[in-house]
């Protein structure tokens, strides 16, 4: 039996999705972790830990020494054939682990360019790549000065985060120094890794938002497929919905497609699957970021519908050594998600679940809130409280069949004492 080590996991689609496939694929698995209850609560975590990994490893995750230590003991004991994270706080520590180990995996470099934000726009400037116009900031002045420069609405972000945390649209100067001051103000970042003294300020671009998913493989970089994506949540960039393949004209997908690709070679990351984010304005493709691991948010899970085949089961594949030069990319249906929001305050009821769960096209409609708990503002992705997933001959079908269904839910609040600050 080959064996494969997992470096912690997404919980919102990927991550539990290639436990799955590991497990299909009949792979002894070892999951190392630095902690299970976040899997525990989370919807389904328990069952897919419960059915899919053997064995349970406890270190430090976030550090590299002491991960190394865990992997190599376990190695010595029977030999992996496969370590990867699809875990966007651990994907260094595990493509560090892997060169050391002499397994595939992409290189250490590239990734640790592609964890940061601040790396990414340098090597994309360098290289001609289409970015919005930045700054690298380390104090408050100096993040002033930038949104000056640039002009206002601008974007300040922290470099190492995802999911959207403390990435915030400024629209005054005493914004800009107020985010600048909260993501500084944190000594770590939101898995305990400490925090980078660089702070992004940048060119608020006005354009649609989608993620161009590659496939990197022996030095070429291959399109696997375009994401049209929902943004909402004011001054904050929450992902409301999702649908694959894009419904946007051949030409400019074309468009996204080159940028999407001319980055990834830029960053040298060179095996496996990347989350390239783009918006396209009136100048054309910009680069958002690139994360050197799959989608989350269920993106892989709409792939799969639209291709007929597991999307994390061809990254096994690859990270055990095989070629995925020969899959077919050619969408046969179409797949979309859109996700639930909810007033901040206490839930005191949910309805509406069984009536979008009925509705033809329908396959998955689930709400992660019940009376008596909380709905935070909507901040970042985490804050919303449900979704709705469909599919359809194409995508655009989807996306109407899945905000049908998502209008049936409703989610009721009470106001409450404001949430605990984050």
């Amino acid at each position: 039996m080959r064996r494969i080590g997992f470096v912690e996991s997404n919980r919102s689609g990927s991550g539990f999705d290639a436990l799955r496939a590991a497990r299909g694929l009949g792979l002894h698995v070892t999951f190392f972790s630095c902690g299970l209850d976040r899997y525990h609560a989370t919807p389904g975590g328990t069952e897919v830990l419960d059915r899919c990994v053997d064995e349970f490893v406890s270190c430090p995750t976030h550090e590299l020494e002491p991960l190394l230590e865990a992997v190599k003991a376990v190695d010595a004991a029977k030999p992996l054939d496969a370590l990867l994270s699809v875990a966007e706080y651990e994907v260094i520590q595990a493509a560090e682990a892997a060169r050391q180990l002499g397994l595939p995996g992409p290189d250490p470099a590239a990734v640790r360019i592609a964890r940061d934000k601040a790396a990414q726009r340098r090597r994309w400037a360098e290289r001609g790549v289409p970015v919005p116009e930045f700054r690298v900031v380390t104090t408050a002045g100096r993040a002033v000065l930038a949104a000056e420069e640039i002009g206002l609405p601008c974007v300040v972000k922290a470099v190492d985060e995802t999911s959207g945390a403390h990435v915030v649209r400024c629209t005054t100067l005493d914004e800009v120094t107020g985010t600048f001051t909260a993501i500084r103000s944190a000594t770590t970042n939101r898995r305990g890794q400490a925090r980078s003294p660089e702070v992004l300020v940048e060119e608020c671009l006005v354009g649609f938002e989608v993620s161009v998913e590659v496939l990197a493989e022996a030095g070429t970089v291959r399109v696997l497929g375009v994401t049209d994506k929902i943004l909402g949540g004011r001054n904050r960039f929450v992902e409301l919905g999702h649908g694959f393949p894009t419904a946007l004209p051949a030409a400019v997908r074309r468009e996204l497609e080159s940028a999407a690709v001319a980055a990834t070679e830029a960053v040298g990351f060179d095996l496996g699957i990347a989350h390239v984010e783009l918006k396209y304005t009136g100048d054309g493709p910009k680069l958002i970021e690139i994360n050197p691991r799959p989608a989350g948010d269920r993106i892989t899970e709409l792939m799969d519908a639209s291709f007929g085949w597991c999307t994390m089961e061809l990254l096994i594949r690859q990270y055990l050594g095989e070629s995925a030069s020969d899959v077919v990319t050619e969408p046969a249906r179409g797949a979309a998600i859109r996700y639930l929001t909810a007033d901040p305050g206490i839930v005191t009821a949910v309805t509406g679940l069984d009536i979008a769960t009925a509705v033809p096209g329908v396959r998955e409609a689930g709400v992660s809130v019940r009376p008596g708990g909380r709905v935070d503002p909507l901040r970042v992705n985490e804050d919303r409280v449900g979704h709705v997933l469909a599919t359809a001959a194409d995508a655009y079908l989807a996306g109407r069949i899945a905000e049908a269904a998502a209008q049936q839910i409703v989610v009721e609040t009470r106001a409450d004492a404001p949430p605990m600050a984050r």
